[in-house]
């Protein structure tokens, strides 16, 4: 305006003339505003029940931090971790800093809440990362990720000291997975949860498939029949499923009855941390289901069925039911006879190993590589013909 030889209004000209030569200013005190009426800076107002990762942040330093998250103390006992890496994706510099909150806040924190103020909580595994050891063949290097990343979501579970995690907008494949181990989650309204892995022709690889199935065979006896309920996980991971909100993520089981949603997104973390707070107060001690009911191969035999239909109906093509086979094994236990209850790290064996073979194959490693490059799913429908009509390719 001035370049232009236009006057500029006189509360523009005061705010000009002030140190902070801004309508804002952040000082050693807190943020504050130019109030047009006055003339003077004001410290911006707090509103109850909501904590802004800025304002914790303000002034203070990290208790841990590396690249890919952050360690934060949000006061009263509680610390916050933050994730900060492209996406909120799950690197090894992730991986890292879980490992040090865990250990922080057990030595020296009554609780731990997982959250951060992104565009999503966490799009999962940094899928570029995964591309490129398998292009490499680093086969040992993705078995020692897994094995990391299974052993720290058993961490969470078992954590002495309370672990909530604040999800949001987009939750899926690992972030899901982190959630899932968490003792409490508190979810926002449109929280969209999901074990997307298929999509890339993999399946969950963090405990994903294992807590699915112990969440829809909880008590159950190896006397009832477990396939209704393992269909029920197969169909949600087979499908991709994602949530359209936070009440049909506890629909399909990503949470638990006793899980909290919070309406406003501006109280998340706040409601996150007093849940963990609630926690601390009634004695929490966590709570470890060694054991997981599986249906053997009858249960096997009727999911791979199931592919079979869908194959049929063209709702799968041949790689998918390849990669629903793959997936069965787990979800059913593996070669039993019939219907028993099996440890929980007997199903992360067959998890990891699944994982690993599906990483090994050509076709996944194009449907990773597909996504990368177009943002969208890459079906391998080869030999998948519409009779009469097209060939899809």
């Amino acid at each position: 305006m001035r370049s232009d030889g236009k006057a500029l209004p006189p509360i523009v000209e005061k705010a000009l003339a002030s140190p902070a030569k801004s309508f804002y200013s952040d000082t050693a005190t807190g943020p504050t505003y130019f109030e047009l009426q006055s003339g003077e800076f004001h410290a911006v107002p707090k509103t109850a029940g909501v904590l802004r990762l800025a304002e914790l942040k303000h002034g203070a330093t990290a208790v841990e931090s590396n690249r890919g998250a952050s360690l934060w103390d949000m006061g009263d006992g509680v610390a916050l971790l933050e994730f900060h890496s492209k996406g909120n994706s799950l690197d090894e510099n992730v991986f890292a800093m879980l490992g040090t909150a865990l250990q922080r806040v057990d030595a020296g924190f009554d609780a731990l809440v997982i959250g951060n103020e992104g565009d999503n909580f966490s799009f999962g595994a940094n899928l570029q990362m995964l591309l490129q050891m398998c292009i490499d063949g680093n086969w040992s290097g993705i078995g020692e990720s897994i094995d990391q990343i299974q052993g720290l979501t058993r961490a969470l579970r078992t954590c002495p000291k309370p672990t909530v995690a604040a999800v949001f907008s987009q939750t899926l494949g690992g972030g899901c997975e982190i959630a899932m181990h968490c003792a409490h989650t508190q979810a926002a309204a449109e929280t969209y949860m999901g074990l997307v892995e298929v999509g890339v022709g993999l399946i969950p690889g963090a405990g994903g498939c294992v807590e699915l199935l112990r969440r829809h065979t909880a008590g159950l006896t190896p006397a009832d029949d477990p396939i209704p309920a393992t269909r029920a996980a197969f169909e949600t991971i087979g499908m991709a499923k994602v949530s359209g909100s936070a009440t049909e993520a506890t629909e399909r089981r990503f949470l638990r009855p006793t899980d909290g949603v919070t309406m406003n997104r501006d109280r998340l973390l706040a409601d996150a941390k007093q849940a963990a707070l609630g926690l601390v107060a009634a004695g929490y001690e966590p709570v470890e289901t060694s054991e997981v009911l599986v249906g053997g191969k009858q249960a096997l035999a009727a999911l791979e069925l199931g592919l079979w239909m869908m194959q049929q109906g063209m709702y799968a093509s041949e790689y998918d039911v390849e990669i629903g086979k793959r997936l069965a094994q787990v979800l059913s236990g593996g070669p039993l006879t019939e219907p028993t209850m099996v440890s929980a790290d007997y199903l992360l064996g067959l998890e990891k190993e699944a994982f690993l073979s599906l990483c090994g194959e050509e076709r996944t490693q194009q449907r990773m590589g597909h996504l990368l490059k177009t943002g969208k799913p890459l079906r391998n429908l080869e030999r998948f013909l519409v009779t009469g009509a097209i060939s899809m390719v």
